[in-house]
């Protein structure tokens, strides 16, 4: 939080944990997740442009969305349970997500999120940023499949 008073224009971009300190430095709160979100395998969707991307994730909390100050938005959300999985200040270079954009050995699908970082020490005035509200699908409780023949995976 002292950095962010002394010197504005430091980018900042925090992963994994560095999701929560962040948002506990802007004034926002955390809260414990009942299972947590674990595994290679997470997806995240990125709420800037709607796309989802492949995570690796080991975290048991997370960012309350509804506590952030004004000048921050949610930056991706769990496509599984809707949890925060990164925040973005609208005018300054400070991001962070809860996942590991440098997983080796994971998903590198996020790997750009380190090209943004480096391009907002380069211009950090160019941080604006607009994000799309995004909901969870609803669940279907029943599904009819109709066809001649029996079902095999990868065929429907």
């Amino acid at each position: 939080r002292k950095v962010m008073q002394r010197d504005p224009l430091v980018p900042i971009f925090g992963i994994c944990m560095g999701n929560q300190l962040l948002a506990l430095a802007a004034g926002a709160s955390t809260y414990k997740m009942k299972f947590g979100n674990r595994g290679m395998n997470q997806p995240c969707v990125d709420l800037r442009t709607s796309k989802c991307y492949i995570t690796p994730q080991n975290h048991g909390f997370a960012v309350d969305n509804d506590t952030l100050p004004a000048d921050w938005v949610p930056l991706m959300v769990n496509a599984n349970d809707g949890s925060n999985e990164g925040i973005i200040h609208k005018m300054r270079p400070w991001m962070s997500v809860q996942f590991h954009p440098e997983a080796c050995g994971g998903p590198t699908d996020t790997a750009f999120l380190f090209h943004s970082f480096v391009r907002s020490i380069a211009e950090p005035y160019a941080t604006g940023v607009t994000t799309i509200p995004y909901s969870l699908p609803m669940a279907q409780r029943k599904v009819l499949v109709l066809g001649s023949g029996g079902l095999t995976i990868g065929q429907a």
